[in-house]
C-alpha cells in the first residue's frame, strides 16, 4: 500500500489561503466601515419640504428646501433637483449647522452602503481568483 504524499501541503496551503483571504477581506472593508460610522455621527435624518422647485441640467443649483435645524425652519439648497412644490421627504442635515447648509437625500447613490458593495465585489473576485490559483497549484503538483 502506497502513502499519498502531499496531504498535509495541500491542508496548509489552504489554511493559509484561507488566512490571507480574511486577512484582504478585513483589510479592504474595515477603513470603510469606520468612514462611514464617522459619516453618519456627522448628519442626522430630518424631514425636507420643497419650497421652490429648480429644473435639472448642467447648471443646476439644487431646489430650495425648508428643513428644520436646530430648532428652527430654515430654508437651504437641496442635494437634488426636479422635484414638486409641497414634497416631502425625508433628508440628511449636518449635526453642526452653522454658516451655509447643503442637505443631501436620506437614500443617496453614493451611499456607503453602495461602496461597500463594490469593495465586496472587489474582495469575492480576489478571493476566486486566489482559490483558482491555489487549485492550480495543487493540481500541478501532481
Amino acid at each position: 500500500m502506497r502513502r499519498r504524499r502531499g496531504s498535509a501541503s495541500v491542508a496548509s496551503t489552504l489554511f493559509v489561503l484561507g488566512l490571507l483571504c480574511a486577512a484582504l477581506a478585513g483589510a479592504v472593508v474595515w477603513p470603510l466601515v469606520v468612514a462611514a460610522d464617522r459619516e453618519r455621527a456627522q448628519l442626522r435624518p430630518a424631514t425636507a419640504t420643497v419650497v421652490e422647485s429648480r429644473p435639472c441640467g448642467v447648471q443646476a443649483a439644487g431646489d430650495l428646501v425648508e428643513v428644520e435645524i436646530g430648532g428652527e425652519v430654515r430654508r437651504v439648497p437641496f442635494d437634488g433637483c426636479g422635484h414638486s412644490r409641497g414634497q416631502k421627504f425625508p433628508v440628511l442635515v449636518p449635526a453642526d449647522a452653522t454658516g451655509n447648509v447643503v442637505v443631501r437625500p436620506a437614500t443617496a447613490n453614493g451611499s456607503p452602503l453602495d461602496e461597500l458593495a463594490e469593495r465586496a465585489h472587489w474582495i469575492l473576485l480576489t478571493l476566486a481568483c486566489v482559490a483558482g490559483g491555489g487549485y492550480g497549484l495543487m493540481l500541478g503538483r501532481r
